[in-house]
């Protein structure tokens, strides 16, 4: 399985507009122009990991991604060095084996907590591991979701997913 990450620096997001009764369910829009960074992953290499982090006065979330920048190229890499120093961090959305578009680091934006390469590395083939992670995020996951009359439309949905990064 391929599986399709966009990453979006937080400063080219336009707005966030959230369901009225479906909270978790958002769609963005990006400012005029801009458009989000797509990484094509094989089989889990793109993963999306939230968790609850205890707190003496109120709990926050922790949220990983994991991703292989498998094109081992000077612009693959001068593409993950400019993400990995965006001051504001970026939001992922991913594709989950159910179908829905989970959007990570919406609220403190996710940041490089491991990037490198390895020429050696035979499964990478040089490609560049990385881990994204934002310790202060309000909930586990928001989900990338279009919805129709009170209903998720999954075709719109992935019809909006790709207008993030084609052009």
């Amino acid at each position: 399985m391929k599986t399709k990450t966009v990453l979006i620096r937080k400063e080219d997001i336009a707005g966030v507009a959230r369901h009225a009764t479906i909270k978790k369910a958002i769609t963005l829009s990006l400012v005029a122009g801009k458009k989000g960074f797509l990484f094509q992953g094989l089989g889990s290499s793109n993963a999306a990991r939230a968790e609850l982090v205890p707190g003496k006065y109120k709990p926050s979330y922790k949220h990983d991604f994991d991703l292989v920048a498998f094109d081992p190229g000077p612009e693959q890499a001068e593409t993950m060095e400019d993400l990995a120093a965006d001051p504001e961090g970026v939001v992922s959305i991913t594709q989950d084996n159910n179908g829905y578009y989970k959007v990570l680091g919406l609220n403190a934006g996710l940041r490089p907590s491991a990037l490198k390469t390895d020429s050696e590395d035979a499964d990478l083939g040089g490609g560049i591991p990385a881990t994204l992670t934002s310790e202060k995020e309000l909930g586990l996951a928001d989900y990338f979701m279009v919805m129709t009359d009170g209903v998720y439309d999954a075709a719109a949905t992935k019809t909006a997913f790709e207008a993030l990064y084609s052009a």
